[in-house]
C-alpha cells in the first residue's frame, strides 16, 4: 500500500480534485480513468497539471490502462505505476508524457528494454526502479535524463560500477542502490545509554567500517541472568506485535504472545521464525520490506520496529531462536552487545504490576437466528463485491471492506448492515460513495473501533455525529471536506487514539485543541509547505577540506614569483540554487541494520 505521504507531497491544494475540468475532453478522460478505480486529479486548483496513481487498482492495472491516459499525456507530471502489471511494451505510451517530472515503476516487471521509452522524458526529476529487472545494460539509456534529481535502484541488477557510470553523467542526481552485503557486515555504532534518554543507533551507512561500539559492554551480572527470549524478544513482541497477533486477536491465525505461538506460526505454517534461517523467517522478511509495501509488518500506521529491535531479532533467529539461552551463553558479537546494552541498560524488565491489563469484554455468543442473519447479509455484501467477514479467528465480531466495490457502495448499501450493526467493529468505506447520511447507520455500530472514511463525501455534518461512537479508536478522514468545526464534535469519543486529517480543512490549531480534550489522541494533519520544502531540499555540500601547509622551500618559491607572472583569478561561476521539487517523495525506506535480501514475501496475514 502506498503511504498517504506520497499524496500529500504531490498535492498541496485542498480538494483540488473536486473542481470540475473546464475542457469537456479533459473531463471525459477524468471520468473514464477514475471510474476504473485509478486516481487522476489536478495537482493544483488551476487544473494545469495532473497526477495519476494506480494505487487502488495496482493488481489489475496493465498496459491498456496507460492508453486511457494518452489524451492528457502532456498535462500529467506525476505517474505512479508501482506494483502494477505494466510491461516494457506499455512504457511506449509514456514516451508521450513530455512534461513528466515523477515516475514510479517500483515492483513492476520492467526490464532494460523498457528504459528505451524513457529517453525522451527531458523533464523527469524522480524515477523509482526499486525491485525491477533493470541491470547495468540499461544504465546508458538513463544518462540523457539531465534533470534527474532522485533515482532509486535498490534491489535491481545495477551494480556499483553502473551507479558510478550514472553519477559521472547525472552530476546533480542522488542515486540510491540500497544496502549491500558490505553494509550488512559493518558494525552498528551505539551511543551509551543515559539515565535520561535511551541511546539511538547509527545505521552502518553513516558509520565507518571499523566503528567502535561506544559504551557497548553489557553488565556481566545482567548478561548472566537475562534470558534472550524472555527479557529481550518478548518485550519487543508485546510492544509492536501482540496488539494484532496476541491472545485475544489472531490476525492471519498468527499469535506472537508466547514462544510456542511464535514457533507454531500462522496461516503459513511454522514459517514465522525458522531457527538459523534469517532469509525465510517471515518475521524478518516482512519487517524488512519497504514501509509502504502491503506486506510490510507492522502495518504502516502502527508503531514500527526500531533498527536496534530488528537487529536483535535477526541475531536471535540466526543464533537458533532459543527460549532458554541467556545473553551471556548466546555470546553476542560486539554490535549486538552494544544494542543489548541499550535495551537492558536499566536492568532486566520487571513484571508489570502497576497497570492491570485492559481486557475487553467478550461479546456474548450469537444465537442461531443471528448467525443466519449475518450469513444472509454477508451474501448481499458479496453480491456487491464488498467483503464482510470475521475480524479474526475464533471471534464472531465482523469487519467490512468495500475496497472492491467502492464505485457503487453508498448510503443505501451501508444501511443493509443495520440488523447486524452491533457485531461490526471495523469498517473501511474509503473512496466509496457514502455521504453524511451514512452516519445514521454508523451510529448503530456501537462497538465500532476502526473507521475509514478517506476520500468520501463526508463533511462536518456527518463527522459531528461520529462523536457518539464511544468505542471508536481510529478514524481516517483524509481527503474529505472536514474542518476544525467538524472534528471538535469528536471530543465525546474518549477512546479515540488516532485521527488522520490530511488534505482536509482541519488546521494544526484545531488538531491541538481536540488533542487537549481527548487524552492520548494524536491528530495527523499532514505536512505543511514549509515542512515539505525542508524534506525535499538537497543536502548542504560539505565544507572544503582545510588546505595543507606547504613546505618552506615551495612557499618561498611561490613568494618569489613576480605579480606580473601571476594569472588573474577567475571568478567562480554563479550557481543558481536548486529549487526543490514540489512533488518529490521521500526515499525508499532505509533498510534496517539487520536487513537481509528477502525472499518473495508470502501473502499478507489478515
Amino acid at each position: 500500500m502506498k503511504s498517504a505521504l506520497l499524496l500529500c507531497l504531490l498535492s498541496l491544494s485542498l480538494h483540488a480534485a473536486d473542481k470540475p475540468a473546464a475542457d469537456p475532453a479533459i473531463k471525459a478522460t477524468l471520468d473514464k480513468v477514475n471510474a476504473t478505480g485509478g486516481s487522476l486529479m489536478p495537482i493544483a486548483a488551476d487544473g494545469k497539471t495532473y497526477r495519476f496513481t494506480a494505487l487502488n487498482v495496482a493488481k489489475e492495472f496493465n498496459d491498456a490502462g496507460l492508453a486511457q491516459l494518452a489524451p492528457m499525456a502532456e498535462k500529467i507530471v506525476s505517474l505512479d505505476l508501482a506494483r502494477t502489471k505494466v510491461t516494457d511494451a506499455g512504457l511506449k505510451a509514456i514516451s508521450g508524457f513530455k512534461n513528466l517530472t515523477e515516475l514510479h515503476l517500483e515492483g513492476t516487471g520492467i526490464t532494460d528494454a523498457g528504459l528505451d521509452h524513457l529517453k525522451g522524458l527531458a523533464s523527469l526529476e524522480y524515477l523509482n526502479l526499486y525491485n525491477t529487472k533493470v541491470t547495468d545494460a540499461g544504465v546508458p539509456k538513463l544518462v540523457g535524463l539531465i534533470k534527474m534529481k532522485s533515482l532509486y535502484l535498490w534491489q535491481t541488477g545495477v551494480t556499483k560500477a553502473g551507479v558510478a557510470q550514472l553519477k559521472a553523467k547525472l552530476k546533480g542526481a542522488h542515486i540510491n542502490m540500497g544496502w549491500t552485503a558490505e553494509d550488512d557486515a559493518k558494525p552498528i555504532a551505539v551511543v551509551a545509554a543515559s539515565a535520561a534518554k535511551p541511546a539511538t543507533a547509527v545505521p552502518p551507512a553513516a558509520a565507518p567500517a571499523a566503528a567502535p561500539v561506544a559504551g557497548g559492554k553489557l553488565d556481566a551480572a545482567i548478561a548472566v541472568k537475562a534470558v534472550v527470549y524472555q527479557d529481550v524478544i518478548a518485550p519487543i513482541m508485546k510492544a509492536k506485535c501482540v496488539a494484532c497477533h496476541g491472545e485475544e486477536k489472531k490476525k492471519g491465525k498468527l499469535q506472537l504472545h508466547t514462544f510456542a505461538a511464535i514457533m507454531k506460526g500462522g496461516s503459513e505454517g511454522a514459517t514465522t521464525v525458522i531457527p538459523k534461517n534469517i532469509k525465510e523467517s517471515l518475521m524478518l522478511v516482512r519487517a524488512n520490506l519497504p514501509k509502504d509495501d502491503d506486506d510490510h509488518m507492522p502495518p504502516s500506521d502502527e508503531p514500527q520496529l526500531s533498527k536496534e529491535e530488528a537487529a536483535v531479532l535477526k541475531w536471535w533467529i540466526e543464533s537458533g531462536a532459543s527460549d532458554k539461552l541467556t545473553v551471556a551463553a548466546a555470546k553476542p558479537d560486539a554490535a549486538t552487545e552494544g544494542i543489548l546494552t541499550v535495551l537492558l541498560g536499566k536492568g532486566l524488565p520487571k513484571a508489570d504490576t502497576t497497570t492491570a491489563k485492559v481486557v475487553k469484554p467478550k461479546p456474548k455468543a450469537l444465537t442461531d437466528a443471528e448467525k443466519k442473519q449475518i450469513a444472509e447479509i454477508s451474501a448481499k455484501m458479496q453480491a456487491l463485491n464488498a467483503s464482510l467477514m470475521p475480524l479474526a479467528q475464533d471471534t464472531e465480531q465482523l469487519r467490512l471492506s468495500v475496497i472492491n466495490a467502492a464505485d457503487k457502495f453508498g448510503d443505501k448499501e451501508l444501511a443493509l448492515l443495520e440488523p447486524i450493526a452491533q457485531q461490526i467493529v471495523w469498517v473501511d468505506l474509503a473512496r466509496s460513495l457514502v455521504t453524511d447520511t451514512a452516519s445514521v447507520t454508523l451510529l448503530k455500530m456501537v462497538n465500532l473501533e476502526r473507521l475509514h472514511l478517506e476520500n468520501t463525501k463526508i463533511t462536518d455534518a456527518g463527522v459531528a455525529k461520529l462523536g457518539g461512537l464511544k468505542n471508536l479508536e481510529y478514524l481516517n478522514l483524509y481527503g474529505t471536506k472536514t474542518t476544525d468545526g467538524g472534528i471538535a464534535k469528536l471530543s465525546a469519543a474518549k477512546k479515540l487514539k488516532k485521527l488522520f486529517a490530511w488534505q482536509t480543512g482541519v488546521t494544526k490549531a484545531g488538531a491541538t485543541a481536540l488533542e487537549g480534550q481527548v487524552t492520548g489522541l494524536k491528530v495527523n494533519v499532514g505536512l505543511s509547505e514549509a515542512e515539505i520544502a525542508k524534506l525535499t531540499t538537497p543536502p548542504t555540500a560539505p565544507p572544503p577540506a582545510p588546505a595543507k601547509k606547504e613546505e618552506p622551500k615551495k612557499a618561498a618559491a611561490k613568494a618569489a614569483v613576480k605579480p606580473a607572472d601571476a594569472k588573474p583569478a577567475v571568478p567562480a561561476p554563479t550557481v543558481k540554487p536548486v529549487k526543490p521539487a514540489a512533488a518529490a517523495t521521500p526515499p525508499v525506506p532505509a533498510k534496517p541494520a539487520a536487513e537481509v535480501k528477502p525472499v518473495a514475501p508470502a501473502p499478507k496475514a489478515n
